[in-house]
């Protein structure tokens, strides 16, 4: 009988081991599928697109091959590529000084943050600025102040140039199946339609489609996934000598996004990067 008793609690240990090694593995899978590759989804039915672009095409290997510009203020040509680079930063002043103002708070991300790992500048091949912020301060950004005009200051310019807040109307439906929505929100340059890309970033709940199950990751829908501690705190940074917020880890998000070699090839897209000027010179 002794032995029988024995045998059982044995049996019991096993069996909690057993289970807690499967949900070990199972759960490590699962981190796995979220930092994977973002897979193609249906889209969703019954939503439109909000935002189109235009996109101009640039034949040189010095710039940007594409441009792409605010579909209702696009011009009829192509934005000279002087022109465009004064946009561009023009966008990332204004966005960074309104957003301090109305104490939103927002980061760089995607090829922006990868320009600001080499050397805080724009890469010289991406034309478009990327930004993140929590859907939290994304919400109060529409209640509060959706389609406001901003008048900002250019550097060489007489007159201030208008920018535009825009929210996206399906900002709130958190689903990665939204694939026609995946920019939350755009700071458009209404004198030529170049814009920086706003897109907010989810705590998952385990009731969104395609979403993990942990209160410590994060995901925006446009398929990334983030752990918090990789996002926060915000680092206190410049880009361009602006003052701007960039994530916690930045180059772990960028070696999941991009690849390792993306923070240490140093020739790309026809550059050559220039280790003692610290720029990306064209070959």
């Amino acid at each position: 009988m002794k032995q029988k008793s024995m045998t059982m609690r044995y049996s019991r240990k096993s069996l909690v081991y057993a289970v807690g090694a499967l949900t070990l593995l199972l759960y490590t899978l699962h981190l796995w599928d979220v930092f994977s590759s973002p897979r193609a989804l249906p889209p969703m039915p019954g939503t439109f697109q909000y935002f189109s672009e235009i996109n101009f095409e640039y034949h040189t290997h010095s710039f940007g091959a594409i441009s792409h510009c605010d579909s209702r203020f696009a011009p009829s040509q192509p934005p000279g590529i002087e022109e465009t680079k004064r946009s561009l930063f023009g966008l990332m002043e204004s966005y960074a000084a309104t957003m301090r103002q109305l104490q939103a708070e927002t980061w760089i991300a995607h090829g922006t943050l990868l320009g600001w790992f080499w050397n805080q500048k724009f890469l010289p091949w991406d034309n478009d600025i990327d930004v993140q912020m929590s859907i939290e301060t994304l919400a109060g950004l529409a209640v509060a102040h959706n389609m406001t005009e901003y008048l900002y200051p250019v550097a060489g310019e007489d007159r201030p140039r208008t920018y535009l807040l825009d929210i996206n109307p399906h900002y709130a439906i958190a689903s990665t199946q939204d694939v026609a929505n995946k920019i939350d929100g755009r700071w458009i340059d209404t004198t030529n339609g170049k814009s920086i890309d706003i897109t907010a970033i989810h705590v998952s709940s385990g009731k969104t489609d395609h979403t993990p199950f942990d209160q410590g990751i994060f995901f925006s829908k446009d398929g990334h996934g983030y752990l918090r501690e990789d996002l926060y705190p915000l680092q206190d940074t410049t880009f361009e000598g602006i003052v701007v917020k960039v994530p916690r880890d930045p180059a772990k998000i960028l070696a999941k996004e991009y690849g390792k070699k993306s923070l240490t090839q140093t020739r790309f897209h026809w550059h050559r990067f220039n280790q003692v000027l610290k720029l990306w010179e064209a070959e």
